[in-house]
């Protein structure tokens, strides 16, 4: 008896199984004809595109402003870096230094000598 039931679910599964192939046949071949498309295109796709990009633009624009605010401070901060430096010519900054160190070299003679 068991053996019974057991055949008996075994062609039910079978049948289910052929249905259901049946069924994504059916349903695969159902697309590929042009209406069906287009209506997919119309009811499902589009509606999804428009309603992520309405919901993204904003995120999108805003990083593009953020993004362009930064080039522009990046390029201000060069440009000013690039004036201080040329604006003092190397060879004030090494007299400097040199009367500087000359100044420290006799601090420091001065001090050993006492």
């Amino acid at each position: 008896m068991s053996t019974d039931v057991q055949q008996r679910e075994e062609r039910a599964k079978d049948a289910l199984q052929k249905l259901g192939l049946e069924i994504a046949d059916k349903w695969a071949s159902g697309f590929q004809n042009r209406p069906t498309q287009q209506l997919i295109l119309q009811k499902l796709i589009d509606p999804v595109v428009n309603h992520v990009l309405q919901t993204m633009f904003p995120w999108m624009v805003g990083s593009a402003i953020l993004f362009l605010v930064l080039l522009v401070c990046t390029v201000v901060t060069c440009v000013i870096v690039l004036r201080s430096t040329s604006s003092h010519s190397p060879v004030p900054l090494q007299e400097s230094l040199q009367s500087q160190i000359t100044q420290l070299l006799q601090t420091a003679t001065a001090a050993a000598s006492v």
